[in-house]
């Protein structure tokens, strides 16, 4: 097995490992130590059916339910609670799975939850011939960089985090009294790196609690600018047989626009995490430490 940074950043390809095969342990804990160290990583060429892609998010935790509104039936529905279905495929007219179209805006997977999953892994089945791609941003190195001025009064806040089911950009507000929300701290520590994370994003964070309206807006657009730079980022162009497993807790997503005449595939399971949310201290520069 040979791990390989994909920037400088963030993200790391390991080769050299079949996932259909069940990993045992002394790999599995390497693979996870792997995943501390670089946040997202990269497996290519894989041949993944569900059950296979079970075992393997499985060997990191429990799997997660995707949450999906009961009047919303499709393909990913039928196989199980726990698979989620990132298509653009239709049939009758009608998605097979959920956030089917064009760009999505930089997030973290369910934050808006009380307890957030920890892991996301998302396996390319069908791919565009352009675009579609995903950014991840290092939101360890987003706090770490911030001002002084704006960690000391981002200290101790908590921010609103909700998300309307299936939404991919937003404008305004989304709606509270129908959807879930739940208030996160601004720094995150990881329960096991013990780094704190700016744990925020442009989709779904819409307040910092305490602070007056317009200046909460003002310091979230300077947050959302601030995370989203390139040289936070790895961009990943998809293959088919690539799967991708992340850490929520430390990182942000997006995805590029591409093609809605050509049919792009992902199934993603999500784990669980079994530690409490923890608030985590502004860093300092002594803790400053290159990915």
């Amino acid at each position: 097995m040979e791990i390989v940074p994909l920037s400088g950043a963030i993200g790391a390809e390991i080769s050299g490992i079949d996932l259909s095969v069940k990993p045992d342990d002394a790999t599995v804990s390497a693979i996870e130590q792997a995943w501390y160290d670089h946040i997202v990583l990269l497996f290519r060429n894989q041949n993944l059916d569900l059950d296979a892609h079970t075992a393997f998010a499985s060997c990191f935790g429990e799997i997660a339910r995707h949450e999906r509104p009961k009047a919303i039936r499709n393909e990913a529905a039928e196989l199980g609670p726990s698979v989620m279905l990132v298509s653009n495929i239709r049939k009758n007219g009608k998605p097979i799975g959920s956030l089917p179209d064009g760009e999505m805006m930089f997030h973290s997977d369910t934050p808006y939850r009380e307890y957030p999953d920890k892991a996301t892994t998302l396996y390319a089945m069908e791919i565009p011939s352009h675009g579609g791609n995903t950014k991840f941003a290092n939101c360890y190195q987003a706090a770490e960089t911030l001002p002084d001025d704006v960690k000391s009064k981002l200290a101790s806040r908590r921010a609103i985090q909700v998300f309307e089911y299936g939404a991919v950009t937003k404008e305004g507000k989304f709606d509270r009294e129908n959807s879930r929300w739940w208030a996160q701290p601004v720094f995150r520590k990881h329960p096991v790196t013990g780094r704190t994370a700016l744990y925020v994003s442009e989709l779904m964070t819409e307040e910092i609690e305490g602070l007056p309206e317009d200046e909460s807006r003002e310091l979230l657009e300077f947050l959302f600018e601030h995370q989203a730079q390139e040289k936070f980022q790895y961009e990943h162009v998809w293959r088919p047989g690539d799967l991708v497993m992340w850490d929520n807790r430390c990182s942000i997503h997006a995805r590029t626009d591409f093609p809605e005449t050509e049919r792009r595939k992902l199934r993603r399971l999500t784990i669980k995490d079994e530690h409490p949310v923890i608030m985590g201290e502004p860093p300092v520069v002594s803790e400053v430490t290159a990915e």
